[in-house]
């Protein structure tokens, strides 16, 4: 065995050597190179980016003092607006010259940079999660793209080569990719030139994709995020928006007597549609002209406006597919599918932002079965019967989050004013009825195919949740009673995957030891690469 790995790496070094050698002059093994001059643009960019959305946003209440009490606000931002770019032109071009790397016969990646700050990155080939590769729209013309090196383990992008030739960096990810799988792959030239030729699998049209935006929450996020802002600037916006608007409706004789109901109505209309218009318009520069490919055993996903991304995925990678849909999900009949390597993120829950995770964002239920099927041909959703949780569960929702809170405000109430405010109680109705909704989507099932064992776990409202996972490619699981639990013979159980957890509460202990020991055992007898 160890011989046959010496060799496959022996000669996957002698295809190394090859493939750089073909790749152009400017890259070679063992060979410190620069990056393209057009690189500066992207340090330009990136930096300013860095710089309005993290140092910009400490320095709001500069910002308000600014516009509040100073004078000459044209020239003095004018001035402030020339330095910084200025200096970001600088800096840009700084960090373009003394940025160098080069890829060593050993099997690593180095890069050096950094002007202030020097930094020394190594990075090992069997450290690489994956590379991607994303094309922004200022280098389409100029058939240029952006490496980037996602390392397990990270919590973002570890290395990032700006402005590479396209066919260069295909092939330079080719064979890194190669070499960490310590195989080669055959006609490795032609796959890589092929990719641009090859026939999607799945194409999502534009109107489609806007779709997502409706489905996703990313705007009302950013809205949350501006509350501050718009707080600070109250004054201004009363006296450019809700008072103009407010007079108008006062001078109209036959509304005037509701003209600040209807200023309400106007801005949380116009707040909402802004809303709306901005989520859609964001998963559009993020999913435009989306195109996915399956393909010598992987994903490929190309898709974007203002950067088109094509991001990859091997088939053996893959930790856990979920597929979900929210309550305009089920209006719009349409699903999103994630498909999630190793998360990079520290944050499990949150895995789904970085590059580690292949985001389908809006299926058919036919079509997530198409896809789902590439992996799992066994998989069938309409034939799933999912076990699920104790009542126990059902009765502690209820009481702990329904019954005492609505008690507690309801007596607090009738305390302090009479005993009208006993009609608050039934507010206790709707919330019984969405704990018991909780607790009725609540389910798992394991299913056996091939030897292979899979967990399948169900959660949601409206909506639903599924996700599957093999149960090999676990890290850890945790039973775990309280003495109430003990004496209800109910267990809680909790899966760490690489790529996310699952949490099954208040599940007869039966369920639970069985659950845990199939986990157990298919951890520890199961001896397959899967990171």
């Amino acid at each position: 065995m160890a011989l046959h790995k010496s060799k496959a790496s022996h000669y996957v070094m002698l295809l190394g050597k090859l493939i750089v050698t073909t790749i152009s002059n400017e890259l070679r093994q063992d060979t410190w190179h620069r990056l393209s001059p057009w690189a500066i643009l992207y340090f330009i960019l990136t930096f300013g980016y860095r710089f309005i959305f993290n140092g910009l946003l400490n320095l709001l209440p500069v910002v308000v003092v600014f516009i509040v009490n100073v004078e000459r606000k044209l020239f003095w931002g004018s001035l402030a607006i020339a330095a910084g770019l200025l200096f970001l032109v600088a800096f840009g071009v700084a960090y373009y010259l003394t940025f160098r790397f080069r890829i060593s016969s050993d099997g690593r990646l180095h890069v050096h940079k950094g002007v202030f700050t020097k930094e020394r990155l190594v990075l090992r080939f069997g450290r690489i999660q994956n590379i991607n590769l994303t094309t922004p729209i200022y280098f389409a013309p100029f058939a240029r793209t952006n490496c980037q090196v996602d390392a397990a383990g990270s919590s973002g992008n570890e290395i990032v080569l700006p402005a590479l030739a396209v066919e260069a960096a295909q092939q330079m990810r080719s064979y890194i990719l190669a070499a960490k799988e310590e195989h080669i792959e055959p006609q490795l030239e032609q796959e890589t030139s092929s990719e641009s030729d090859a026939s999607p699998y799945l194409t999502l049209s534009n109107g489609e994709v806007a779709k997502f935006g409706l489905m996703s929450n990313m705007a009302l996020l950013a809205l949350a995020t501006m509350m501050p802002v718009i707080n600070m600037l109250d004054e201004v916006f009363s006296a450019y928006l809700v008072d103009p608007l407010e007079a108008f409706f006062a001078d109209q004789a036959a509304v005037a007597v509701h003209a600040s109901m209807l200023t309400i109505a106007v801005l949380v209309f116009a707040a909402v549609f802004v809303t709306v218009g901005a989520s859609v318009i964001m998963s559009l520069l993020r999913f435009f002209n989306f195109e996915f490919y399956v393909e010598a055993e992987r994903f490929r996903r190309v898709a974007g406006l203002l950067e088109r991304q094509q991001l990859t995925m091997r088939f053996n990678k893959v930790q856990t597919i979920t597929l979900k849909q929210n309550w305009v999900g089920v209006l719009l009949k349409r699903f999103t599918l994630e498909i999630a390597q190793v998360a990079t993120n520290k944050v499990p829950q949150k895995a789904s932002k970085d590059k580690q995770s292949l985001l389908l964002p809006v299926l058919t239920q036919a079509q997530s079965e198409d896809v789902i099927h590439t992996l799992y041909p066994w998989f069938d959703l309409t034939k799933l019967t999912f076990n699920g949780v104790s009542k126990r569960y059902l009765w502690h929702r209820i009481w702990l989050f329904g019954v005492l809170p609505i008690g507690v405000i309801t007596g607090v109430l009738v305390a302090l004013n009479g005993w009208q405010f006993a009609a608050v109680l039934l507010g206790g109705v709707p919330l019984c009825c969405y704990h018991f909704y909780v607790y009725k989507r609540l389910g798992w099932q394991l299913v056996e195919h091939d030897g292979r064992v899979f967990l399948w776990h169900r959660q949601g409202l409206v909506g639903c949740r599924y996700s599957v996972c093999e149960l090999y490619k676990g890290q850890q699981v945790h039973v775990t009673q309280t003495p109430l639990m003990v004496r209800a013979n109910v267990a809680s159980v909790s899966i760490q995957m690489a790529s996310k957890s699952l949490y099954l509460p208040f599940m007869p202990m039966a369920d639970a030891t069985l659950l845990a020991d199939h986990m157990l055992y298919q951890m520890e007898s199961n001896q397959q690469a899967w990171f």
